[in-house]
């Protein structure tokens, strides 16, 4: 079957399709910015959205892959590339505290420490390896074609529904008095910042004997850039950097809030949960989930715009966009997969960007917590379901000429 001449023309490297459609973040910001009456929330998050997701599109990031790599490849990469994204929203986030003497930030990803987080982030992980990648992960694939996306992330939503359908019971027994840890309390930011370079550093030295080869310079800038996927590592540098800028505009980086309001707004609607929910109006560990009077572009709803405008732009620039199905056993486990990872999300109030990168990078143990049992997670899940399609990496696209 021929397929429709503009999927052909979206499957070849297109980097000036690309640029043009970046282009509509400033200009979404802009709108956002006359409509508001300057540079707000709003404005912020459309940008904030479009880097988020070429980050993750070019770097191909992912907490599956990577641990993936080097378990079955010997390649530490992707590891490497989390280290840098942790490294550096620490080193921007604690660096700038200890310059301006700033006490612990508002809205911050300072989380509880209790007996359900790390339940939470090993079944978080375990999901992840069963739907074969988190949100950002299956929103990254949306965003390239990929069909199998859609019941992941329908079944992520249903997670959050079972987590909100339960959430009184989990605040009580677990989150109402739980500690909230904060290293600078007892470090400061600049000793906080020092112990956890001092660790990542640690982690780096032991993986980088499988640090992967340098990245081919044969091709030109712009084909390095928009078509040739990235290294690990710059992608995660430039996460880190926006986690940093998304504290200093007041909002902490991450994907679920929607998802979250979404939920409770669902359950409340059909009478599952109480109006009240303890925690959610006023925000826990940098999380806000207030009970919906009706739709509107919130700044919630505007990242998640940005993230799939900016992965599907480079998609299209380097020629990965293709429409792609699935098989009903894919399915089945999206299913599985999903509902785990958005009850292990909404439980432990965040994923691996919300909860592990932008927690560790304001000093909170919370995110290290997180970061360690959801790998954990992952790794035996992995252990356990040494299928190929599992362990092994897909299958590379053929790369044609622009």
């Amino acid at each position: 079957m021929t397929r429709p001449l503009f999927l052909k023309h979206l499957s070849t490297p297109r980097p000036a399709t690309a640029a043009a459609l970046l282009c509509l973040a400033p200009l979404g910001a802009w709108v956002f910015a006359v409509l508001d009456g300057g540079f707000g929330d709003r404005s912020w998050a459309v940008i904030a959205g479009a880097i988020f997701g070429v980050a993750l599109q070019r770097g191909e990031l992912s907490l599956v892959r990577a641990w993936r790599d080097l378990m079955a490849l010997k390649d530490a990469g992707q590891l490497l590339g989390f280290l840098a994204a942790l490294a550096v929203a620490a080193t921007l986030t604690l660096g700038a505290l200890a310059v301006t003497g700033g006490g612990r930030p508002e809205n911050a990803r300072i989380g509880p420490v209790d007996w359900l987080l790390p339940v939470a982030a090993f079944v978080f992980g375990v999901g992840s390896v069963i739907a074969r990648g988190g949100v950002m992960v299956h929103l990254r694939r949306l965003s390239e074609g990929s069909l199998v996306a859609i019941p992941a992330l329908a079944a992520v939503f249903l997670g959050f529904v079972v987590a909100i359908v339960h959430w009184p019971w989990t605040w009580a027994t677990a989150i109402a008095d739980a500690p909230t840890p904060w290293l600078p309390t007892w470090l400061g930011p600049a000793g906080t910042l020092a112990v956890q370079l001092a660790a990542l550093a640690g982690c780096a030295a032991m993986l980088w004997r499988f640090r992967p080869p340098a990245p081919d310079r044969a091709h030109g800038l712009v084909h390095r850039v928009f078509v040739q996927p990235w290294p690990a590592t710059a992608a995660g540098a430039l996460l880190g950097c926006l986690v940093a800028a998304s504290y200093a505009a007041g909002e902490p980086l991450g994907l679920i809030a929607e998802c979250a309001t979404i939920a409770r707004w669902l359950t409340t609607m059909i009478g599952l949960v109480p109006q009240e929910l303890p925690g959610l109006d006023a925000g826990v560990a940098g999380l806000k989930a207030p009970l919906l009077q009706g739709f509107a572009l919130t700044e919630h709803v505007l990242i998640l715009i940005g993230f799939v405008l900016g992965a599907f732009a480079c998609a299209v620039a380097s020629g990965r966009f293709t429409i792609e199905g699935f098989t009903r056993r894919d399915g089945v486990e999206m299913v599985l997969g999903g509902v785990m990872i958005g009850w292990g999300a909404m439980t432990a109030l965040g994923a691996v960007t919300g909860e592990a990168i932008a927690g560790v990078a304001v000093g909170a143990l919370s995110g290290w917590v997180f970061l360690v049992f959801t790998s954990l997670g992952v790794i035996v899940a992995l252990k356990l379901d040494p299928r190929s399609s599992v362990t092994a990496p897909g299958p590379t696209r053929p790369e044609r000429e622009s």
